[in-house]
This record gives C-alpha cells, sequence and structure tokens, in this order.
C-alpha cells in the first residue's frame, strides 16, 4: 500500500512538472511552482528528486523514451506505403501525438533558445541521443537507399522544424493569424513540411521509390 501511495506521489510530481517545464523554461521554473500544480507541499519533491535538475533531467528521460517508442510504431505503420501517402501519414502521427501530447516538443522548444550550452540544462544531453535514435530506426525500418550523411541531413532537418512548428506552433500560428489548435494550421503546417521535404525524401529513397513504380 505505502509502495502504491509513493508511487502516486512521484506521478503526480512528474505529472506536474511536465506541465509546469512546458510553460516557463528550466531556469524560471521552480520547485514551488510545481508543488503547487500538484497539490503538495514542495519539500515533499525534494524526497523524490532531491533537485530540480534532476527531476527536469527524469522528465527529459522520459518525454526522449516516448517520442522513440512512439517513432518505432509509425515508422512501422507507414514501412509498405508509397513514399507521398507514407510521409504524409507520418506528419499525421507526429501531429496526432503533438494533438494529446503537447508537452514533450514544448519542453524541447522552450529550452533549445535559452542557452548556448547544452550542458547548462540538465537532460539536454539526450537530445543528440534520441536524433541518434530515429535515424537508426528510420535506417533499420525504412531501409532507405541513399548515402547515409543526406539521410542524417534530411532526418535532423525534419525533427528541428518539427519541434519548431509543433513545439512553438503557438507562435508560429499567431504570426499567421491562425489559431495553433485550427484545422487550418494543421493543413499548412502539413502542406509546408510536404513541400519542403518530400522531394528530398523521393532522392533518397529513388530506388525504393522506382522498383515500386516498376512494379
Amino acid at each position: 500500500m505505502k509502495d502504491r501511495k509513493s508511487a502516486r506521489t512521484k506521478e503526480t510530481i512528474v505529472r506536474a512538472a511536465r506541465k509546469i517545464f512546458s510553460e516557463h523554461a528550466y531556469h524560471t521554473a521552480s520547485i514551488r511552482m510545481i508543488g503547487k500544480e500538484a497539490g503538495i507541499e514542495h519539500p515533499l519533491i525534494n524526497y523524490y528528486f532531491p533537485s530540480k535538475a534532476e527531476l527536469f533531467d527524469a522528465i527529459i528521460r522520459e518525454i526522449c523514451e516516448e517520442f522513440a517508442a512512439s517513432a518505432g510504431e509509425w515508422f512501422d505503420a507507414i514501412r509498405e506505403r508509397e513514399i507521398t501517402e507514407g510521409f504524409t501519414e507520418f506528419i499525421e502521427l507526429l501531429m496526432e501525438f503533438n494533438r494529446h501530447n503537447p508537452e514533450p516538443l514544448r519542453i524541447l522548444a522552450l529550452n533549445l533558445t535559452q542557452t548556448k550550452d547544452f550542458s547548462l540544462i540538465p537532460g539536454y544531453h539526450r537530445f543528440p541521443d534520441l536524433i541518434s535514435r530515429l535515424h537508426t530506426l528510420y535506417v533499420e525500418k525504412i531501409k532507405p537507399m541513399g548515402p547515409d550523411q543526406e539521410i542524417r541531413m534530411f532526418l535532423h532537418s525534419f525533427y528541428f522544424l518539427i519541434i519548431s512548428f509543433l513545439g512553438a506552433g503557438p507562435c508560429i500560428a499567431q504570426v499567421q493569424g491562425m489559431d495553433p489548435d485550427g484545422e487550418p494550421y494543421r493543413e499548412w503546417m502539413k502542406a509546408t513540411l510536404l513541400f519542403i521535404f518530400l522531394p528530398r525524401l523521393k532522392d533518397i529513397n529513388l530506388p525504393r521509390a522506382a522498383a515500386r513504380e516498376d512494379g
């Protein structure tokens, strides 16, 4: 019983921390703010997480695991699709993930602009590792035929723009006079990503695309 209560308390803290860190950069968020959001006394947070740095690192680790697991499922879902259809569905899956779970990309976007040195933000050393894992998943599951350097450039550019479009969506949408949660912004984002990335995606998958057309 005590262990279950402890696990629930820790889960409450993490859930509250994710919300606060998605609204406030790491250096401006506080344990008191998280305690207020969680509805618990802030000293109790230090029992489970001795410092804000350890709590934030735990959040980033959790976010990276969630995103990598979801990306693996998305690649499985599109691996046999025609390139345009598969890439369109992948973008839609990303947007749907963000619609139900907006905090991860908001946290990444919010803190990427706060420092020139990743080491100053706890847990951000995990971000390059996540990008590397996503590259490995893509190569293993989709089996692109282009040069590895071009594949890396494509994936890095795509994910950085996704973080911007989704993580900083409220700002980007408002600049264009759109509702960040509305369908017009979603359609604009999808059309823009397809316009920018689909031609290059076809290039790095050209042998596979040609084989499908011949078949």
